[in-house]
């Protein structure tokens, strides 16, 4: 996507706008042409006067206690697209198998610290966090030594709380707070839940995946009555669909009849890109940024923030 389409302009208004002194002229790099660097997009949105797309601080979970679902490659892509857009994010990898940290190039035994760290040893979280090539974008890593957490909350006051607690004093650095969770039911993902706004869950279409969704809205019931909790909004989307195949359409269809009520439009299409992407250890954005997979990301965060999702978010 062009830059001027990360401001939510057309490249014809970008040029005039330059022309007419409202925006610096595009930075040139001889037979290259123009070209922008990643902390322009905040400078020129404040220029323009458009306002964040996120009217105040969200906090999101990806969670489906079904694994394989693409749910840490696709929480990297749209947290990394969403820092692009000049929304100051922060990544957060909850799974001790370091998925997400993986998926965004970082070598998560180069980074022994994570949230065991801030939630368990009390160290600053400011020192845990990763500052990446993106100005908007860091990163809470994780790897295996985040795996005692569990049993190490289970003694503590407040056990299911401390992450919202953690959380709060992050808030005033951040616009978006982006949790990529394992796939299971334990202290460290009860407190993501009860740290975040919105629930994120990335569905497979076949029938193992709608299993899994009945299952996670059991707990999702049981975590209500336990302590009054409900999402501000739950969204479900379909990840690596294909309508040619009749199981995908009937998976589809039994979506629409059960959970039409949280339930996207957008579908992530079936993409090869989107895994050669992963295995690189680089956001779709920057793999193949034209590719399916990119486009279908943009519009489930057009779907999530822009003017259909406005009174939501």
């Amino acid at each position: 996507m062009s830059f001027a389409k990360l401001l939510g302009i057309s490249k014809q208004e970008l040029i005039e706008k330059e022309a007419q002194g409202i925006l610096p002229p595009a930075k040139r790099n001889g037979h290259e042409g123009r070209y922008y660097k990643p902390e322009d997009v905040i400078k020129y949105r404040s220029l323009l006067g458009i306002p964040s797309p996120i009217k105040s601080i969200r906090k999101q979970l990806f969670l489906n206690f079904k694994g394989g679902t693409g749910k840490s490659t696709l929480s990297a892509s749209y947290g990394f697209r969403l820092a692009q857009k000049g929304i100051r994010t922060l990544l957060i990898d909850l799974d001790p198998q370091g998925h997400l940290t993986q998926c965004l190039g970082l070598n998560n035994q180069q980074y022994p610290k994570t949230l065991f760290n801030a939630l368990i040893e009390k160290e600053d979280v400011e020192k845990i966090i990763i500052k990446t090539d993106l100005p908007t974008l860091d990163v809470i890593p994780s790897n295996l030594n985040l795996s005692p957490v569990e049993l190490s909350l289970f003694s503590m006051n407040s056990r299911e709380f401390r992450l919202k607690k953690l959380l709060a004093t992050l808030e005033k650095n951040y616009e978006l707070i982006v949790m990529d969770a394992s796939p299971s039911i334990g202290l460290l993902n009860l407190n993501a839940i009860l740290a975040s706004n919105d629930l994120l869950i990335p569905v497979l279409a076949d029938f193992l995946s709608y299993h899994g969704l009945k299952i996670l809205f059991e707990t999702l019931s049981t975590i209500e009555e336990d302590f009054s909790f409900v999402f501000e909004n739950i969204f479900i989307f379909l990840n690596r669909y294909n309508d040619s195949h009749r199981i995908c359409r009937r998976s589809k269809k039994a979506l629409e009849t059960h959970y039409e009520k949280y339930l996207l439009e957008t579908m992530i299409r079936q993409d090869t890109k989107i895994a050669e992407a992963t295995s690189q250890g680089t956001p779709i954005f920057l793999f193949a940024p034209s590719s399916k997979g990119a486009t279908d990301i943009d519009r489930l965060i057009d779907e999530i923030f822009g003017p259909k999702g406005a009174e939501r978010v």
